[in-house]
C-alpha cells in the first residue's frame, strides 16, 4: 500500500471521532509578516490538541490481543489526553505515566477522559517508569510521538491544510519529540508537496535541534521550559529521520518569545493557546525574513490546555 493510501485509510477511520479544525487568515499577522498568514486552529481539536488524530489510529492498528491488554504511554499532558480519549472512543483501557510536576489541569482532564494516571519523578524518570510499568503489567506501550501508525494518523492535519490552502508555501509548527512533525512530513511526501516545513522548539527543550546537529536522535539530560507540551526528554528516532529528510530547519525560541506570541494570539486573534500552542507563531515572528516571497504561511496552533493559575503568572 502506498503512503498516500495508508494516510487516507487512517484518515477515513479516524475522521468520525475528531473535528476538522478551521484554517483562519489573520489580517494582523499578515501585515506584521509581509505574507498571507493563516492559523490552523488545532487547539479547537478534541482534547485541545492534535494528539487524538494519531492516538486513535495507533489503537486501531493494534491487534485484538494488544488492545485487550490495555495501552500505556508517557506524556506531559496532551498525548495523555489524546490516548485517554482514544481509549474511551474505542473501549480500550488506558494508563498514562506523567512526571510528578505535570500540569494539574492536564492531569485532571486525562482522568476525566477515563485513563488511569500515575505521577512519577522527572520527565526522564517518568519515561523509563512507563516502559517498566508496561512490562510489569502486560500493557501495550504506545509512544506519545515515535510511532509509525501514530504519525500516519497525525498526517490528516497536513492533508486538511493542503486541501484548504493548496498554495501554502511554508508551515511553522511547535516541536517536541517530533510526532506532529512526522505526520506533516508524511503528508507532504505522500502528496509530493514543495511546502517548506519549520519546526520550533523551546531553548530549554531542544531535542530535535540537537539531534540534527549530532546526526542522530538524542536524549536530553534535562528539560526546562514553560511549554510543557514541547518538553520531550528525547527526539523520536523515527521522527528524526522524517524531519531530517523533509524539514527545512528546526529553530529555537525562548520562553519570553513564546509568552509574547501567546499575548498576540489572545489579543488580536481571539485564541487562547497554552505555551506549546504559541511556539509556532513565536518562531515565525523571529524568522519572518525566511518566509517573505514564498507564498502563504500557516502556523499550527495546537495546545489549548491552559492552566489559569500559571497563565496569570506568565502574563
Amino acid at each position: 500500500m502506498s503512503l498516500l493510501a495508508d494516510i487516507e485509510r487512517a484518515r477515513s477511520a479516524v475522521q468520525p471521532h475528531i473535528h476538522r479544525t478551521p484554517l483562519w487568515r489573520s489580517t494582523t499577522l499578515s501585515k506584521m509578516i509581509g505574507e498571507e498568514v493563516y492559523l490552523k486552529a488545532e487547539l479547537l481539536q478534541k482534547t485541545g490538541s492534535y494528539k487524538p488524530r494519531g492516538m486513535i489510529w495507533a489503537l486501531m492498528s493494534l491487534s485484538d490481543a494488544e488492545r485487550a491488554a490495555g495501552a500505556i504511554t508517557f506524556s506531559a499532558g496532551n498525548a495523555a489526553q489524546g490516548l485517554a480519549y482514544a481509549g474511551a472512543v474505542l473501549g480500550v483501557k488506558t494508563v498514562v505515566i506523567m512526571a510528578a510536576t505535570a500540569n494539574p489541569t492536564k492531569v485532571q482532564a486525562t482522568k476525566d477522559y477515563g485513563a488511569e494516571v500515575i505521577l512519577h519523578g522527572t520527565p526522564q524518570e517518568a519515561a523509563q517508569f512507563c516502559l517498566d510499568t508496561a512490562k510489569e503489567r502486560g500493557l501495550t506501550y504506545i509512544s506519545s510521538y515515535d510511532d509509525d501508525a501514530l504519525m500516519t494518523g497525525h498526517a490528516s492535519l497536513g492533508c486538511e491544510i493542503f486541501e484548504d490552502l493548496p498554495d501554502v508555501g511554508t508551515i511553522f509548527l511547535g516541536m517536541g519529540g517530533g510526532g506532529m512533525a512526522g505526520g506533516l512530513a508524511k503528508a507532504a511526501m505522500a502528496q509530493d508537496r514543495a511546502v517548506a516545513l519549520f519546526g520550533i522548539e523551546p531553548e530549554g527543550a531542544p531535542a530535535m535541534y540537537e539531534s540534527l546537529k549530532t546526526g542522530s536522535a538524542v536524549r536530553l539530560p534535562v528539560v526546562k521550559t514553560i511549554a510543557d507540551g514541547l518538553a520531550a526528554p528525547s527526539a523520536g528516532v523515527k521522527c528524526f529521520e522524517l524531519v531530517r529528510q523533509r524539514f527545512e530547519d528546526v529553530l529555537l525560541v525562548n520562553d519570553e518569545q513564546i509568552v509574547e506570541a501567546m499575548k498576540l494570539l489572545m489579543q488580536r486573534c481571539k485564541l487562547m493557546p497554552e505555551p506549546a500552542g504559541a511556539a509556532a507563531l513565536a518562531g515565525l515572528l523571529a524568522n519572518r525574513d525566511r518566509v517573505r516571497g514564498k507564498g502563504p504561511v500557516v502556523c499550527v496552533v495546537s495546545g489549548g490546555n491552559v492552566d489559569l493559575a500559571l497563565l496569570k503568572q506568565w502574563l
